[in-house]
């Protein structure tokens, strides 16, 4: 009865519950299951998703986080985010980042295709992919990409088109807009302070 009693009271609570490591080959064939928290490292084999993870999240193919992120987050083509994100140095896919949530990037967001942080959100360091679809996003430093998006640029923004609402700083590219700035759009170069 005590093992009966025990076992049910793990199943009601594992959302409680973290572990220091994941391996996954792709959901449901994962250890711990999707909602344990992960700190330390995710390692997985095709795709792995968890509640939380805090540290080191690696996927061949891909990884959801369902809540919160935080540390360094790379995949073969999509890391998803759906909680908070913090990262810290790096988050890099092959494909895209999407994060749905506050997200702050301290360090490099990279993708090949796709950056996307649709709510409240700050790249402090470089955004860098074929499109930066970042509306709400304040970027301090640099956002380099075909088409870029950002709420505001403290720094430099690089493209083919570039979109800020408030540039405090410099556009390159083949047309610029800044919604707030003296020269709403302006081709090649556009400067705001």
């Amino acid at each position: 009865m005590t093992l009966v009693l025990t076992a049910f009271l793990f199943a009601s609570q594992a959302h409680a519950f973290f572990s220091p490591l994941s391996v996954s080959v792709i959901p449901p064939v994962q250890f711990p299951p999707s909602d344990f928290s992960i700190t330390g490292v995710r390692a997985s084999i095709l795709w792995g998703r968890h509640r939380d993870i805090y540290g080191l999240d690696l996927g061949v193919l891909g990884n959801v986080t369902e809540q919160d992120f935080v540390g360094i987050g790379v995949a073969g083509l999509v890391n998803v985010t759906q909680g908070t994100t913090t990262i810290l140095g790096l988050q890099a896919a092959g494909v895209a980042n999407i994060n749905t949530n506050k997200t702050s990037v301290l360090g490099l967001q990279l993708a090949l295709g796709l950056n996307q942080n649709t709510a409240e959100s700050s790249v402090t360091g470089l955004q860098l992919a074929i499109a930066n679809l970042s509306d709400h996003t304040k970027i301090y430093g640099f956002q380099v990409g075909i088409y870029n998006r950002s709420l505001a640029v403290y720094g430099f923004q690089v493209g083919v088109v570039n979109v800020t609402d408030n540039l405090h700083g410099v556009q390159i590219g083949l047309i610029n807009f800044n919604k707030s700035g003296f020269f709403k759009v302006s081709p090649i170069l556009n400067v705001g302070f």
